[in-house]
Protein backbone atom coordinates (compact mmCIF):
# COMPACT_ATOMS: atom_id res chain seq x y z
CA UNK A 1 0.00 0.00 0.00
CA UNK A 2 1.43 3.43 -0.78
CA UNK A 3 0.03 6.70 1.14
CA UNK A 4 -0.87 9.12 -1.51
CA UNK A 5 -0.59 12.84 -0.54
CA UNK A 6 -3.48 14.57 1.62
CA UNK A 7 -6.79 14.84 0.18
CA UNK A 8 -8.12 18.00 -0.15
CA UNK A 9 -10.57 19.31 2.22
CA UNK A 10 -14.03 22.12 2.48
CA UNK A 11 -13.62 24.70 4.62
CA UNK A 12 -13.28 24.68 8.31
CA UNK A 13 -15.94 23.77 10.20
CA UNK A 14 -17.74 26.84 12.05
CA UNK A 15 -20.42 27.09 14.29
CA UNK A 16 -21.97 30.18 16.60
CA UNK A 17 -20.15 31.07 19.84
CA UNK A 18 -22.18 29.08 22.69
CA UNK A 19 -23.96 27.11 20.64
CA UNK A 20 -25.24 23.81 22.24
CA UNK A 21 -24.82 20.37 20.16
CA UNK A 22 -27.58 18.01 21.59
CA UNK A 23 -27.16 14.69 21.92
CA UNK A 24 -27.33 12.63 18.89
CA UNK A 25 -30.18 9.67 19.21
CA UNK A 26 -29.62 8.39 15.32
CA UNK A 27 -26.38 8.63 12.80
CA UNK A 28 -27.71 8.67 9.22
CA UNK A 29 -25.42 7.17 6.47
CA UNK A 30 -26.06 7.89 2.49
CA UNK A 31 -23.44 5.79 -0.01
CA UNK A 32 -24.07 5.43 -3.87
CA UNK A 33 -21.68 5.15 -6.99
CA UNK A 34 -22.73 8.28 -8.92
CA UNK A 35 -21.60 6.96 -12.56
CA UNK A 36 -19.09 9.12 -13.77
CA UNK A 37 -20.45 11.61 -16.51
CA UNK A 38 -16.69 10.38 -18.43
CA UNK A 39 -17.45 9.19 -21.64
CA UNK A 40 -16.39 5.74 -22.62
CA UNK A 41 -18.23 5.34 -25.96
CA UNK A 42 -18.13 8.71 -28.07
CA UNK A 43 -21.62 7.56 -29.62
CA UNK A 44 -22.90 7.52 -26.16
CA UNK A 45 -22.74 10.96 -24.06
CA UNK A 46 -25.60 10.66 -21.63
CA UNK A 47 -23.62 10.53 -18.79
CA UNK A 48 -21.86 13.95 -19.49
CA UNK A 49 -25.24 15.85 -20.49
CA UNK A 50 -27.03 14.72 -17.92
CA UNK A 51 -24.26 15.34 -15.27
CA UNK A 52 -25.71 18.44 -13.55
CA UNK A 53 -29.22 17.29 -13.64
CA UNK A 54 -28.20 14.07 -12.30
CA UNK A 55 -26.25 15.89 -9.45
CA UNK A 56 -29.19 18.26 -8.70
CA UNK A 57 -31.22 15.34 -8.09
CA UNK A 58 -29.20 13.33 -5.88
CA UNK A 59 -28.44 16.81 -4.05
CA UNK A 60 -32.63 16.75 -3.76
CA UNK A 61 -32.95 13.70 -2.00
CA UNK A 62 -30.10 14.11 -0.04
CA UNK A 63 -31.56 16.98 1.71
CA UNK A 64 -34.67 14.94 2.13
CA UNK A 65 -32.91 12.19 4.01
CA UNK A 66 -30.61 14.80 6.17
CA UNK A 67 -27.61 12.06 6.13
CA UNK A 68 -24.83 12.51 9.17
CA UNK A 69 -22.91 11.08 6.05
CA UNK A 70 -22.82 11.45 2.56
CA UNK A 71 -19.88 8.60 1.08
CA UNK A 72 -19.64 8.52 -3.09
CA UNK A 73 -18.28 6.41 -5.51
CA UNK A 74 -17.03 8.03 -9.13
CA UNK A 75 -16.70 11.45 -7.93
CA UNK A 76 -15.12 12.91 -10.52
CA UNK A 77 -13.42 16.17 -11.79
CA UNK A 78 -13.67 17.39 -15.27
CA UNK A 79 -12.77 20.10 -16.89
CA UNK A 80 -16.02 20.18 -18.62
CA UNK A 81 -18.09 20.04 -15.51
CA UNK A 82 -15.45 20.46 -12.72
CA UNK A 83 -15.27 19.61 -9.15
CA UNK A 84 -18.35 18.97 -7.78
CA UNK A 85 -17.12 18.10 -4.22
CA UNK A 86 -17.67 21.79 -3.43
CA UNK A 87 -21.29 22.00 -4.92
CA UNK A 88 -21.86 19.03 -2.77
CA UNK A 89 -20.57 20.55 0.74
CA UNK A 90 -21.99 23.81 -0.11
CA UNK A 91 -25.53 22.54 -1.10
CA UNK A 92 -25.16 20.16 2.24
CA UNK A 93 -23.88 22.10 4.16
CA UNK A 94 -21.21 19.25 5.07
CA UNK A 95 -17.23 19.23 5.44
CA UNK A 96 -15.92 16.59 2.86
CA UNK A 97 -12.74 14.80 1.69
CA UNK A 98 -12.22 12.89 -1.71
CA UNK A 99 -9.10 10.99 -2.71
CA UNK A 100 -7.88 10.55 -6.21
CA UNK A 101 -7.80 7.12 -7.22
CA UNK A 102 -7.43 8.00 -10.88
CA UNK A 103 -4.97 8.87 -13.15
CA UNK A 104 -2.46 7.52 -10.53
CA UNK A 105 0.69 5.86 -11.94
CA UNK A 106 3.30 4.07 -9.14
CA UNK A 107 6.55 5.68 -9.41
CA UNK A 108 5.15 8.61 -10.57
CA UNK A 109 5.67 11.93 -8.31
CA UNK A 110 2.62 13.33 -7.70
CA UNK A 111 3.76 16.28 -10.01
CA UNK A 112 3.83 14.22 -12.35
CA UNK A 113 0.36 12.31 -12.18
CA UNK A 114 -0.74 15.94 -11.62
CA UNK A 115 0.11 16.60 -14.99
CA UNK A 116 -1.58 13.58 -16.69
CA UNK A 117 -4.28 14.02 -14.63
CA UNK A 118 -4.12 17.88 -16.25
CA UNK A 119 -3.89 16.66 -19.54
CA UNK A 120 -6.10 13.95 -19.81
CA UNK A 121 -8.90 16.36 -18.14
CA UNK A 122 -10.18 14.46 -15.56
CA UNK A 123 -10.14 12.99 -11.77
CA UNK A 124 -11.73 9.96 -10.66
CA UNK A 125 -12.13 8.73 -6.94
CA UNK A 126 -14.22 8.61 -3.91
CA UNK A 127 -15.77 11.23 -1.27
CA UNK A 128 -16.65 11.65 2.20
CA UNK A 129 -19.28 14.18 3.46
CA UNK A 130 -19.76 14.88 6.83
CA UNK A 131 -22.55 17.02 8.40
CA UNK A 132 -20.19 16.97 11.46
CA UNK A 133 -16.40 18.53 12.32
CA UNK A 134 -13.35 16.15 10.47
CA UNK A 135 -10.73 15.76 12.63
CA UNK A 136 -8.77 13.64 10.45
CA UNK A 137 -8.48 11.93 7.08
CA UNK A 138 -5.89 9.63 5.12
CA UNK A 139 -5.91 8.33 2.12
CA UNK A 140 -3.72 5.46 0.06
CA UNK A 141 -3.57 3.72 -2.91
CA UNK A 142 -3.84 0.04 -3.33
CA UNK A 143 -0.69 -1.63 -4.94
CA UNK A 144 -2.82 -4.36 -6.89
CA UNK A 145 -4.46 -1.99 -9.89
CA UNK A 146 -7.51 -2.99 -11.64
CA UNK A 147 -5.62 -2.81 -14.93
CA UNK A 148 -2.52 -0.98 -16.12
CA UNK A 149 -4.22 2.08 -16.62
CA UNK A 150 -6.59 1.90 -13.39
CA UNK A 151 -5.73 2.53 -9.90
CA UNK A 152 -7.65 1.78 -6.80
CA UNK A 153 -7.65 4.16 -3.36
CA UNK A 154 -8.98 4.12 0.20
CA UNK A 155 -10.16 7.27 2.06
CA UNK A 156 -10.37 7.17 5.59
CA UNK A 157 -11.92 9.97 7.87
CA UNK A 158 -12.60 10.50 11.41
CA UNK A 159 -15.61 12.60 12.44
CA UNK A 160 -16.44 14.63 15.74
CA UNK A 161 -20.51 13.39 15.91
CA UNK A 162 -22.11 14.54 19.04
CA UNK A 163 -22.33 12.46 22.01
CA UNK A 164 -22.77 9.48 22.96
CA UNK A 165 -21.03 8.68 20.10
CA UNK A 166 -18.07 10.70 19.68
CA UNK A 167 -15.50 9.86 17.26
CA UNK A 168 -16.55 7.93 14.31
CA UNK A 169 -14.28 6.41 11.45
CA UNK A 170 -15.45 6.33 8.15
CA UNK A 171 -13.74 3.93 5.40
CA UNK A 172 -14.86 3.82 1.60
CA UNK A 173 -13.76 2.05 -1.48
CA UNK A 174 -14.40 1.45 -4.99
CA UNK A 175 -13.49 -1.93 -6.43
CA UNK A 176 -14.34 -2.21 -9.86
CA UNK A 177 -13.01 -4.67 -12.73
CA UNK A 178 -9.97 -7.05 -12.83
CA UNK A 179 -11.86 -10.37 -12.45
CA UNK A 180 -12.66 -12.22 -8.98
CA UNK A 181 -8.85 -12.74 -7.35
CA UNK A 182 -8.12 -9.06 -8.42
CA UNK A 183 -10.77 -8.03 -6.62
CA UNK A 184 -10.27 -10.21 -3.45
CA UNK A 185 -6.65 -9.13 -3.27
CA UNK A 186 -7.33 -5.57 -2.89
CA UNK A 187 -10.07 -5.88 -0.30
CA UNK A 188 -7.69 -8.04 1.75
CA UNK A 189 -5.50 -5.01 1.22
CA UNK A 190 -8.15 -3.13 2.10
CA UNK A 191 -9.18 -5.31 5.30
CA UNK A 192 -5.59 -4.72 6.39
CA UNK A 193 -5.16 -1.27 6.22
CA UNK A 194 -8.84 -0.82 8.19
CA UNK A 195 -7.11 -3.38 10.76
CA UNK A 196 -3.99 -1.36 11.19
CA UNK A 197 -5.57 2.19 11.26
CA UNK A 198 -8.85 2.02 13.01
CA UNK A 199 -9.24 3.54 16.75
CA UNK A 200 -11.78 1.88 19.55
CA UNK A 201 -14.90 3.73 18.44
CA UNK A 202 -17.40 3.06 16.27
CA UNK A 203 -16.39 2.49 12.45
CA UNK A 204 -18.24 2.46 9.00
CA UNK A 205 -16.73 0.99 5.81
CA UNK A 206 -18.66 1.72 2.68
CA UNK A 207 -18.75 1.15 -0.94
CA UNK A 208 -19.54 -0.62 -4.22
CA UNK A 209 -17.04 -3.04 -4.17
CA UNK A 210 -18.12 -4.71 -7.96
CA UNK A 211 -19.53 -8.04 -5.96
CA UNK A 212 -22.25 -9.43 -4.21
CA UNK A 213 -22.94 -10.41 -0.53
CA UNK A 214 -21.09 -13.55 0.55
CA UNK A 215 -18.41 -13.24 -2.52
CA UNK A 216 -14.81 -13.69 -1.62
CA UNK A 217 -14.84 -9.73 -2.17
CA UNK A 218 -16.50 -9.43 0.89
CA UNK A 219 -14.94 -12.17 2.92
CA UNK A 220 -11.75 -10.13 4.24
CA UNK A 221 -14.28 -7.96 5.98
CA UNK A 222 -16.43 -10.29 7.71
CA UNK A 223 -13.08 -12.13 9.22
CA UNK A 224 -12.05 -8.67 10.26
CA UNK A 225 -15.05 -8.44 12.48
CA UNK A 226 -17.22 -5.91 10.49
CA UNK A 227 -20.69 -6.86 10.34
CA UNK A 228 -22.62 -6.33 6.77
CA UNK A 229 -25.15 -4.04 7.88
CA UNK A 230 -27.57 -5.21 4.93
CA UNK A 231 -27.40 -8.79 5.55
CA UNK A 232 -30.06 -10.42 3.41
CA UNK A 233 -32.34 -7.29 2.69
CA UNK A 234 -34.10 -7.39 -0.18
CA UNK A 235 -32.53 -3.77 -1.34
CA UNK A 236 -30.39 -3.84 -4.86
CA UNK A 237 -27.73 -1.55 -6.16
CA UNK A 238 -27.03 -2.60 -9.45
CA UNK A 239 -27.09 -1.99 -12.12
CA UNK A 240 -29.10 0.17 -15.12
CA UNK A 241 -28.43 -0.33 -18.89
CA UNK A 242 -29.23 3.25 -18.81
CA UNK A 243 -30.67 6.27 -16.90
CA UNK A 244 -33.12 7.70 -19.18
CA UNK A 245 -36.58 5.95 -19.07
CA UNK A 246 -38.49 4.07 -16.49
CA UNK A 247 -36.47 0.96 -16.04
CA UNK A 248 -36.73 -2.19 -14.41
CA UNK A 249 -36.51 -2.93 -10.97
CA UNK A 250 -32.78 -3.70 -9.95
CA UNK A 251 -31.70 -7.54 -8.72
CA UNK A 252 -28.59 -7.26 -7.38
CA UNK A 253 -26.64 -5.62 -4.63
CA UNK A 254 -23.24 -4.97 -4.85
CA UNK A 255 -22.72 -1.68 -2.48
CA UNK A 256 -22.26 -2.52 0.65
CA UNK A 257 -22.51 -1.33 4.10
CA UNK A 258 -19.71 -2.26 6.82
CA UNK A 259 -20.09 -1.43 10.81
CA UNK A 260 -18.77 -1.94 14.20
CA UNK A 261 -19.94 -1.12 16.98
CA UNK A 262 -23.55 0.32 15.68
CA UNK A 263 -26.74 -1.44 16.42
CA UNK A 264 -28.53 -2.61 13.15
CA UNK A 265 -30.14 0.16 11.35
CA UNK A 266 -32.99 1.16 9.63
CA UNK A 267 -31.97 0.47 6.18
CA UNK A 268 -33.75 1.69 2.14
CA UNK A 269 -32.56 2.50 -0.68
CA UNK A 270 -32.64 5.68 -2.96
CA UNK A 271 -32.59 7.14 -6.00
CA UNK A 272 -34.13 3.99 -7.42
CA UNK A 273 -37.46 6.55 -9.14
CA UNK A 274 -36.55 8.73 -11.95
CA UNK A 275 -37.76 11.98 -12.10
CA UNK A 276 -39.31 13.86 -15.14
CA UNK A 277 -37.71 16.47 -16.59
CA UNK A 278 -38.77 19.36 -18.57
CA UNK A 279 -39.24 17.68 -22.22
CA UNK A 280 -41.30 14.55 -20.50
CA UNK A 281 -38.71 12.18 -20.13
CA UNK A 282 -37.41 10.41 -16.82
CA UNK A 283 -34.05 10.77 -15.01
CA UNK A 284 -32.44 8.39 -12.72
CA UNK A 285 -29.58 10.37 -10.53
CA UNK A 286 -27.33 7.47 -11.50
CA UNK A 287 -27.06 3.91 -13.33
CA UNK A 288 -26.88 2.60 -9.35
CA UNK A 289 -29.39 2.96 -6.15
CA UNK A 290 -28.32 4.32 -3.14
CA UNK A 291 -28.05 2.64 0.60
CA UNK A 292 -29.37 4.32 3.39
CA UNK A 293 -29.06 3.42 6.88
CA UNK A 294 -30.35 4.77 9.93
CA UNK A 295 -28.31 3.69 12.82
CA UNK A 296 -30.08 4.12 16.45
CA UNK A 297 -27.97 5.51 18.65
CA UNK A 298 -28.51 4.73 22.68
CA UNK A 299 -28.19 7.19 25.42
CA UNK A 300 -24.56 6.42 27.47
CA UNK A 301 -25.42 4.38 30.45
CA UNK A 302 -25.03 6.39 33.21
CA UNK A 303 -22.37 6.08 36.24
CA UNK A 304 -23.97 4.54 38.96
CA UNK A 305 -23.96 6.57 42.03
Amino acid sequence: MVTPTPSFTSPPFTSSPGEATPAITEFRVAVINMMSPVVVDTANTIASETYEQRLDLLIEELKILKPDIVAINEWTNTKAHGNPAAKLGKELKMEYQWVRANPWFPGQSKEQNDAIADQIGFQEGEIILSRHRILRAESKWLTQRTSETEGRAVLHLVVQAPEPLGEVEVYITHLTGGGDRVRAAQATSVASIIKETRGKGPLLFVGDLNDVPGSATTQPFVDAGLLDAVGDAPLFTCCRDGIIGELPPLTTRTTHIFASGWAPPQLSVFGDKPRKRADGSFLYPSDHNGLFAIFPVPPREQAPP
